[in-house]
């Protein structure tokens, strides 16, 4: 089960990311004139079976995704951040938000159906050294776990020492199903401006919705349109 819960190499990819600085706000205004270069707001994975966007005001950054291959892993910051420019827009609360969708399960067990039992897992030592940035379970407190609509939200304090420069301890994180995937989503705070944890929760349900809604719209629009009956005895 760490094999999945584990996501140290998701704060990884964002360490190098705020290292770069990328995703500070400062340069953001760099830009005054010319037309704006809108970075994308959603970018479809795993063979175009999940759709990953996060609530108003933040991007896609390309840079530090991988977005090839039957699983992916996306990194979305501030439209304005990624964009430097202002123009582009920002979150009412800055933050990362990270995703990580897995392989196709096939016909495995879903998230949904056995979301008490992880729960509880999450709460054990194991379940918290798979959380762990450092892999300790001494390094993680469970501080609230959520079911929601066949998802789990769980609210964490990692106290791994030195693992991810300029994060908050305090973050959120979410797993569910999408088209036989598991999603893993994490939103995370920076330390010199932390998210409430109502903010953190408010926008970890954004990134969920948008998730959902943008893959349904999807798969809506790759149907072909059904012909009506009477042309088959026409043609």
């Amino acid at each position: 089960m760490s094999t999945w819960i584990s996501r140290r190499g998701l704060f990884a990819a964002a360490s190098l990311v705020l290292l770069t600085g990328c995703l500070q706000a400062p340069e953001v205004g760099r830009r005054d004139g010319g037309p704006l270069r809108m970075p994308p707001e959603t970018v479809a994975v795993a063979g175009r079976s999940v759709v990953i966007g996060g609530p108003e005001g933040y991007c896609v950054d390309r840079s530090g995704s991988r977005l090839r291959g039957d699983t992916a892993f996306v990194l979305l910051g501030s439209c304005a951040s990624i964009a430097q420019d202002a123009r582009a827009g920002a979150p009412l609360v800055p933050g990362v938000l990270m995703a990580s969708v897995g392989a196709d399960s096939g016909s495995g067990p879903a998230i949904g159906a056995a979301i008490d039992q992880l729960a509880q897992y999450l709460t054990t030592p194991a379940g918290r050294a798979a959380l762990a940035r450092d892999g300790r379970a001494e390094s993680v407190q469970v501080l609230e776990s959520l079911r929601e609509d066949g998802a789990l939200f769980i609210h964490l304090r990692d106290t791994s020492p030195d693992v991810v420069p300029g994060v908050a301890q305090d973050y959120w994180r979410g797993l569910f199903d999408v088209n036989r995937h598991l999603v893993t989503v994490s939103v995370v705070s920076f330390a010199d401006e932390p998210m409430s944890a109502d903010a953190g929760l408010a926008t970890l349900r954004g990134f969920f919705a948008r998730i959902r809604r943008e893959t349904q719209q999807s798969v809506v629009q790759a149907k072909p349109a059904r012909r009506p009956f009477f042309e088959n005895f026409l043609n």
